[in-house]
């Protein structure tokens, strides 16, 4: 049987495994709980001396270093749903890919999964162990909630955009959405790396005038939210 994974596509059955928790619980709509508003500070420019090449190397590395993790937790699910006995055909394409997951969390989910995968007996590609790996992804995306300060660049996006069209006056919007949205901005957000922050917020501030808010700030999400892990084709 090689290739497949028990009659399935390889594709269909890591996807069942994989992000589609991580989206969901995102992308909760409604209004979480009223935490204080946070002040409306605009955000400190990036450094741009050296310090700030350091921290992008280090930032790189890291994400390798999550992106292999990951690999190798595909490539013992490819072994344990296949005959194969040892090695994963994908897995050197899979080490040179990149995502929008933080490192924090991509790493964080990597080593629950291969942890639940390794206490699980028998096909791995049941509701059961389906589970146990959504729950790997919930509890990674709790651990890396973005503090509610560090929300203030992406609230200064969207309120500034708004006010802007004269939709909404800034702090107004600011404290409105703080209070409704912030608790699923702050985990879809702190679950992305610099690059997925950097694109939200690019989004954010180019939201149509007049238009549907909540559509359009999943918008800006899902792409996001959709690009957390890599999956075999």
């Amino acid at each position: 049987m090689k290739g497949t994974l028990r009659g399935r596509s390889s594709r269909a059955a890591f996807c069942m495994l994989g992000a589609a928790s991580l989206i969901s619980a995102a992308l909760t709509s409604g209004c979480g709980g009223s935490p204080p508003p946070a002040a409306s500070a605009k955000p400190a420019p990036e450094a741009r001396d050296g310090r700030g090449e350091r921290r992008a190397t280090v930032e790189q590395r890291e994400q390798r270093e999550a992106q292999r993790a990951w690999c190798v937790y595909l490539e013992e699910l490819y072994e344990r749903a296949t005959e194969q006995a040892k090695g994963w055909p994908k897995f050197e394409q899979c080490t040179q890919m990149t995502t929008m997951a933080s490192p924090k969390m991509l790493r964080a989910t990597s080593e629950c999964s291969l942890a639940a995968l390794r206490r699980f007996d028998g096909d791995p590609f049941t509701a059961a162990y389906a589970e146990e790996v959504s729950r790997c992804g919930s509890e990674a995306m709790t651990a890396t909630t973005l503090p509610r300060s560090d929300l203030a660049p992406f609230m200064a996006a969207l309120c500034g955009r708004l006010a802007g069209c004269g939709d909404l006056d800034y702090d107004t919007c600011r404290h409105s959405l703080e209070d409704g949205l912030g608790p699923q901005l702050e985990r879809a957000i702190g679950a992305m790396n610099n690059r997925g922050r950097q694109e939200v917020r690019a989004c954010f501030g180019k939201l149509a005038c007049g238009g549907d808010l909540g559509p359009q700030i999943s918008a800006c999400l899902e792409p996001i939210m959709d690009d957390l892990l890599w999956l075999p084709g």
